[in-house]
């Protein structure tokens, strides 16, 4: 279902209760990302539940490639390669990564090992392994290493998760270089990323909340001219 309609179905809801034109619509996708996270997180953090294919996100992005020292760009020991951006903020889980492929473009390609950093250190200094390895940084980055040189000729990956504000996707792009561009999310034509039984029940949850919300002015009103 597309964020429109499922805003609209919110109004239906509210619409007999409340003026619902007093509230925008940024504040009613608000409170629907807040629930989605909520859910998915709460499923997510089962150790061994499986990431549904409709709650995730895919999008591009570029890479290149950058100094590898931590503590200052004026000083340019090696390079390591790393997005050119900064990836949206995943959905926070306990147990494991909500980021679930990061790969080359093509669409049968392996996806790389996505990691943490330590463990991609470590496998660096590895003397077998030419294992790609992937890690999100804590600067909003990710960074791909390999012992295999060739990994530096990697121009553009593709990225795979759950994320915390679905619509942030749409600041990304489907492809790097390719003729027909297009926005990861769009309100207006993507299905938002949640499965449709918990659609149901968070508009269910907004709904009877902002009607709550307003039956509350009405109660102590009451309650004051009864005392009176």
């Amino acid at each position: 279902m597309i964020l429109q309609n499922i805003i609209y179905d919110i109004r239906e809801g509210i619409n007999s209760f409340s003026n619902d034109s007093e509230i925008d619509d940024r504040y009613l996708i608000h409170l629907l990302n807040v629930k989605r996270s909520k859910y998915l997180r709460r499923d997510l953090n089962e150790y061994q539940r499986t990431t549904d294919i409709s709650v995730t996100q895919t999008f591009c992005v570029g890479t290149e490639l950058v100094s590898d020292d931590e503590c200052s760009d004026l000083i340019d020991c090696g390079t390591i390669l790393r997005t050119k951006v900064k990836i949206p903020k995943p959905l926070e889980l306990h147990t494991k990564s909500s980021i679930t492929s990061v790969k080359p473009t093509t669409v049968l390609s392996k996806p790389f090992n996505f990691t943490i950093k330590q463990k991609a250190v470590y496998s660096k200094y590895s003397p077998f392994s030419k294992t790609i390895n992937a890690f999100l940084d804590n600067d909003g980055y990710i960074y791909i290493t390999s012992k295999n040189l060739l990994v530096n000729l990697i121009d553009c990956i593709t990225i795979t998760g759950v994320f915390e504000d679905p619509l942030s996707l749409s600041n990304y792009n489907n492809c790097c270089n390719c003729d027909n561009i297009t926005s990861c999310f769009d309100e207006l034509t993507t299905d938002y990323p949640l499965q449709p039984h918990y659609i149901d029940l968070i508009k269910q949850e907004i709904i009877n909340e902002l009607i709550n919300k307003e039956r509350i002015p009405e109660d102590k009103e009451n309650d004051s001219n009864d005392k009176e």
